[in-house]
């Protein structure tokens, strides 16, 4: 009985321990939606990005810092990036990287639902709540490394970082959403 016991409290603390991960830049995608001239929507995504988390279900520990390479914008339209690339929007010249720190993490049954942090753009830093949405975890079918992702959700103000161009023409409204892929360190 007291090895049953021993077990289940082993399993326990298992399952609450803390987990690090390293993002995999080959499978997160930050990206980006805004509507255009009020007809359309516009998309547009990030192709560099990295980052770490760790994810502690059990205290105060958990962390999550990604850092975006602001210059790999692509809309899949070259003079179109070339634009966004520039001092009117993402001005890669001066700011090429965009950072999202957060020190606070929900859970709900284990898993990551909510993530309270800051996001850093163009020199501006404003706090910026994500919605974590169907994290789950497996094995890397080759490697067979544990891993672990989510879909992540939030909506910006362009103009809360002094991204003003355009408004209301292309809209002040920003939906971003990143598909996210780590390995268990």
């Amino acid at each position: 009985m007291r090895s049953f016991f021993l077990l289940l409290a082993l399993a326990s603390s298992t399952a609450w321990s803390a987990e690090s991960f390293v993002l995999d830049p080959g499978h997160t995608f930050p990206s980006f939606e805004i509507r255009h001239q009020g007809v359309s929507v516009m998309r547009g995504k990030f192709n560099r990005s990295q980052g770490r988390v760790l994810l502690d279900p059990a205290g105060q520990g958990s962390r999550i810092e990604v850092v975006i390479d602001a210059t790999s914008g692509d809309t899949g339209h070259d003079g179109l990036n070339q634009k966004l690339l520039g001092a009117s929007f993402f001005n890669t010249a001066r700011f090429p990287e965009i950072r999202y720190t957060a020190t606070s993490v929900e859970f709900k049954d284990g898993k990551p639902v909510r993530a309270m942090g800051e996001l850093t753009m163009l020199g501006v830093t404003r706090p910026v709540e994500l919605e974590v949405r169907d994290y789950a975890c497996t094995q890397q079918f080759l490697t067979r490394r544990p891993l672990c992702g989510a879909d992540v959700h939030t909506v910006i103000k362009r103009s809360d970082y002094g991204m003003n161009y355009g408004i209301p023409l292309i809209g002040d409204e920003v939906r971003l959403a990143i598909e996210v892929e780590g390995f268990r360190e």
